[in-house]
């Protein structure tokens, strides 16, 4: 069976959750069936560029194109799902719709592509969660929308052995916007500067000199802000930490989460959103309006060794089910299904 993947980026090692499912999806479905095929329509930095690359860009490259299915990685990207049948769309999760953290324009552009991709003969959400808030927004067949979890690499995410920590370290990487909710760490941090305790929070993004300058505001001594790390570092660092800290207030899905789990790093996460469905028992769910909450759960796991060592195995045992293999045969099976 032909399928073309269209999508601006397949580079699983970018550091971007769309490009990780794309790169690894295409990756595994290549490998159960050799006319998987890739169509990269780029992605510009420009947004002027960016809007006319995703409609116009992406229905000119994919017009002559032949296939029994066209499965659009992105929103942004289906413009030619009207054209191009039997059609998936993948949707990551609709943080535009529901939380302010973009300009107005992108917001309603957005909007205006979850319309076309509602066209398409089938949905792909990666948590359950981003599947109902795509029904309480929009009248959606629950037959046209199947729940797609993505995978962890067990290849590049395993627990290694280490010596204790003569630090008790908590730990944060991903992006750094406001949505991240990195605040609540540091003010955790605060709170916890007489413990024993040191927190290191990894990544980039808008909100960067916002918490540097709270940092310094607050007078943290216990907080290092260690920049990017490439995904070939990533093992480490969770193998670094007795806890990873994941306070966001959304996420399509949150693959941190998952690969904090599989390294068997204690996980201390949001109780909203997709976290609860990653982790269930496997982790410690907050508020993430809570720095209360925060503080006790880093507490507790700190205070016992017992529940560290639970912690650890529940972990690695949620996380062995996920997979990309797993992912791309649920894809194929959709795939089958339509072309019948």
């Amino acid at each position: 069976m032909k399928v073309f993947l269209i999508g601006p980026n397949f580079e699983k090692n970018s550091g971007q959750g769309v490009s990780k499912f794309s790169g690894y999806l295409y990756e595994n479905l290549k490998s159960l069936d050799s006319e998987t095929k890739l169509l990269s329509i780029g992605e510009p930095k420009n947004p002027y560029a960016m809007l006319i690359n995703n409609t116009l860009g992406a229905f000119f490259k994919t017009l002559f194109a032949k296939a029994d299915v066209f499965h659009f990685m992105m929103p942004e990207n289906c413009f030619p799902c009207r054209i191009k049948r039997p059609s998936v769309v993948t949707v990551y999760d609709v943080i535009p719709l529901l939380i302010n953290e973009r300009k107005k324009s992108y917001n309603t552009y957005f909007k205006n592509m979850i319309k076309i991709a509602l066209k398409a003969d089938h949905i792909v959400t990666i948590s359950e969660s981003t599947k109902k808030d795509m029904q309480k927004l929009f009248k959606i067949d629950d037959k046209k929308v199947s729940v797609i979890l993505p995978g962890v690499d067990h290849s590049l995410f395993f627990p290694l052995k280490k010596d204790k920590n003569k630090v008790f370290t908590a730990g944060y990487i991903g992006g750094l916007g406001k949505r991240k909710n990195i605040q609540l760490i540091l003010k955790t941090a605060k709170e916890l500067e007489k413990e024993n305790i040191i927190f290191k929070i990894a990544g980039k993004g808008p909100q960067l000199n916002q918490l540097l300058e709270l940092k310094n505001n607050l007078n943290l001594n216990n907080v290092e802000f260690v920049g990017f790390v490439p995904e070939n570092k990533l093992n480490d660092f969770y193998n670094s930490l007795d806890v990873f800290l994941f306070p966001s207030f959304y996420e399509g899905f949150g693959l941190p989460v998952l690969e904090a789990m599989a390294t068997g790093t204690p996980v201390v996460t949001s109780d909203v959103s997709s976290m609860p469905e990653i982790t269930k028992d496997a982790g410690i769910l907050i508020n993430p309006n809570s720095v209360g909450n925060m503080k006790i759960a880093i507490k507790k796991i700190m205070k016992s060794k017992k529940l560290q060592d639970s912690m650890r195995k529940k972990g690695i045992k949620r996380a062995s089910e996920f997979s990309w293999r797993k992912s791309a045969e649920e894809i194929y099976k959709i795939y089958n299904n339509l072309k019948k």
